[in-house]
């Protein structure tokens, strides 16, 4: 900007001499002041031009970039002020800068293939500056934040490090940043704590020596409890990078990625998945499942459902019946997933049904969400479940779930559930304490003559 000062002083120079001339009646040398205060004046603005960021931006510009981290979408575009600025970034992966207007410009965050609108934001952006567009999803929509990439850099031989908590499904979280052998459970504290909300969260920097780290997400106070895992984290010699954390298609584990400022984009999508086995076979038979090596449940005596446990995604399951071997499901469990292996029926002929459960919690804290599970041997048939006197699940079939129910929290909440051989409900409870801010599963298990009901709170 030094050339700015020269052109002042020469103009203010030029000003005076100009003053002087005009005094003494030669006007033909202020029209050629005049030009040349425009050459001036045409310069300054080609140096303004020159001095503004993401490559050669107008001092009223900007430069955005677009993170695709989303579950869904494989390739998205941004739309700036109705324009596309930048086209066709694929599922995780960053784009280029593109030069759009500085101040609130109207970006579009766009569906490459189908052209659908998915979020639309009105950042505040200043001019000559640089900023990246995150696009994730969590709970079925796509949401965006937007963070600066103009953060000095720290002193030689350190990184900085901040974290984003875009997984606000998950609940309060801690997140281990350490070497890579380390063992995070006899850690006295966390790298860094969040505690529930409902929006995106924030870390202030830390600074780390540069080298190879592990990352860890677990649940809040419970080291055991991984959400995540990223086994090799680099940070280089003065870097200044982002780690987001964003939902999954289950809601309980998440998805991982490092974002160096102006610099590279390494997704970390979670490996694996949450199984538990709900044993439903008639008699009190014995289930054993497993997942590449990982147990399910081991000789379970039915009726039992168990809690979730962490298996490679897309391993295939095993099962077998008081130790005779029954045919799987053919999906096996898709990363970031929650689900429900049902084993049920007749020990002569047993079924497994593998059933995705959803447990992003519900959008307001008063309410609950709830579903059906029919895992009923025998004569069984379709079911039908009430919450205070209202259908809220219908034709839920042996071997299936419902979908989920949004319901408001009570502390005396009466359930029932028909079935259409009979007028009166197989299960009733007049007066159920269920909070608010959670997910239930009601399983129907057992023979159909003697059901048996089993309501979990899965989040």
């Amino acid at each position: 900007m030094r050339p700015l000062v020269a052109f002042a002083s020469m103009a203010s120079s030029s000003q005076r001499k100009s003053a002087a001339r005009v005094d003494g009646g030669r006007e033909h040398d202020v029209v050629d002041i005049r030009k040349w205060l425009a050459t001036v004046a045409s310069c300054a603005a080609v140096t303004l031009a020159a001095c503004g960021g993401g490559g050669g931006g107008s001092s009223d510009s900007t430069s955005v970039r677009v993170v695709n981290a989303t579950l869904t979408h494989a390739s998205i575009d941004v739309l700036a002020n109705g324009a596309t600025a930048v086209a066709a970034t694929p599922i995780d992966n960053v784009s280029g800068y593109a030069v759009v207007a500085s101040g609130s410009p109207a970006l579009q965050i766009n569906d490459s293939a189908t052209g659908s609108a998915l979020a639309t934001l009105t950042p505040s952006v200043g001019s000559g500056a640089h900023y990246v567009v995150v696009a994730y999803e969590s709970g079925g929509a796509v949401r965006t934040t937007v963070i600066a990439e103009d953060t000095a850099a720290p002193v030689a031989g350190t990184a900085s490090l901040r974290v984003f908590d875009a997984a606000s499904d998950a609940g309060a979280i801690d997140v281990y940043v350490t070497d890579p052998a380390a063992d995070i459970t006899t850690l006295t504290s966390p790298t860094f704590s969040f505690s529930a909300s409902t929006s995106l969260q924030t870390s202030g920097f830390l600074s780390l020596a540069p080298g190879t780290y592990r990352v860890r997400v677990t649940g809040s106070g419970n080291p055991v409890d991984v959400r995540l895992d990223m086994p090799a984290v680099t940070l280089t010699n003065q870097q200044v990078a982002a780690l987001f954390i964003a939902p999954t298609v289950g809601g309980t584990l998440v998805n991982g990625a490092v974002l160096a400022q102006q610099g590279a984009y390494t997704a970390g999508r979670n490996a694996n998945a949450r199984v538990r086995l709900a044993a439903a076979v008639a008699n009190g038979a014995t289930v054993t499942a497993n997942a590449g090596g990982t147990a399910i449940g081991a000789n379970v005596v039915a009726p039992s459902v168990g809690g979730y446990v962490l298996v490679p995604a897309g391993t295939a399951i095993n099962v077998s019946v008081n130790g005779a071997s029954v045919a799987v499901p053919g999906a096996a469990p898709a990363a970031g997933s929650d689900s429900t292996l049902l084993v049920y029926g007749g020990t002569a002929a047993p079924t497994a049904s593998l059933i995705a459960d959803d447990n992003h919690l519900p959008a307001t804290s008063g309410n609950l969400k709830l579903r059906l599970l029919n895992g009923l041997t025998g004569a069984a048939s379709p079911l039908t479940l009430d919450a205070a006197f209202a259908v809220i699940a219908s034709n839920v079939v042996p071997g299936s779930a419902s979908p989920y129910a949004v319901v408001a929290s009570s502390t005396a909440l009466r359930i029932d559930v028909f079935s259409p051989a009979s007028l009166t409900p197989i299960y009733s409870d007049p007066a159920l304490s269920m909070p608010g801010n959670a997910v239930y599963t009601l399983f129907m298990l057992g023979d159909a003559a003697t059901p048996i009901p089993l309501l979990r709170r899965d989040r």
